[in-house]
């Protein structure tokens, strides 16, 4: 074995791999992960897991075909990155460039019109920097959410951000729903999480499961797979520990009382 190696998995070996820093068969989590990744291989989707012959797998890249992507936007004929993730006491060596080079090598090989990938500022989505440095170039820009772009031709059309927000939120006019899908592992400690500090509200939150990439394009956050909306009102985009989601419900009530006084 060299070095690092990126390993292609399927159905058959994925349960062999860590999956997003997770290694451990009691994590709900990465059960939940381990799954749906199952369930997508048929659809085209790629998880490769970048392994160290001294440390195990220490990264992954999760991609998709445009029409099967798990984010909001419409890309048709491109290859879209989900995740791309090293480790952090394996940054600076150059892994992450390896990774992305292996979904580019695909993307040719698929002779699709380029990849695209969605990026954010904050901690959990891959950041700008590495695809700004391979020659993506941003096409839309949400922030903190940019969605950046490697076309293999030209005249190829943009993909653009089909975000929808009113038509979700006009589906949940009453009380609290958590919309989450099994994509990322850490969703699923955030919703057990979230229901708890809600119930300790007074609140019975509605967990609405997403299970199509079709519902995850239909979410109304560029982020796809994660949201609370609350009375007809996105509060939460991504997933967020339940403290954070106690000073959100927090400072929401402190703004309704001042807008009750005014």
């Amino acid at each position: 074995m060299r070095e690092y190696e990126v390993i292609d998995t399927n159905a058959d070996n994925i349960g062999g791999c860590g999956i997003c820093r997770y290694k451990s068969g009691k994590n709900e989590g990465r059960r939940r992960k381990l799954d749906w990744l199952k369930n997508r291989y048929a659809e085209g989707l790629r998880f490769k897991v970048l392994r160290s012959r001294e440390f195990g797998d220490i990264g992954m890249i999760e991609y998709a075909p445009g029409s099967q992507a798990w984010r909001p936007v419409e890309v048709e004929g491109y290859l879209v990155i989900h995740c791309l993730m090293v480790n952090s006491k394996h940054k600076g060596k150059g892994l992450g460039a390896l990774l992305l080079d292996s979904c580019l090598r695909d993307a040719k090989k698929s002779k699709c019109r380029g990849v695209a990938v969605v990026t954010s500022s904050d901690s959990f989505m891959a950041a700008s920097a590495l695809f700004l440095k391979a020659g993506f170039v941003s096409v839309e820009n949400r922030p903190p959410y940019e969605l950046l772009v490697k076309k293999f031709k030209k005249a190829a059309p943009d993909p653009r951000f089909i975000v929808d927000r009113e038509r979700v939120l006009k589906r949940y006019k009453k009380g609290l729903t958590i919309l989450a899908a099994d994509q990322c592992p850490m969703v699923a400690k955030c919703v057990k999480d979230i229901a708890e500090a809600a119930r300790a509200l007074g609140l019975e939150p509605k967990v609405v499961r997403v299970r199509s990439a079709k519902a995850s394009r239909e979410l109304p956050t560029p982020y796809g797979v994660f949201s609370i909306v609350y009375d007809g009102r996105l509060i939460v985009e991504r997933p967020v520990s339940g403290t954070r989601f106690r000073n959100i419900m927090s400072g929401n009530a402190e703004q309704r009382d001042r807008t009750r006084l005014r």
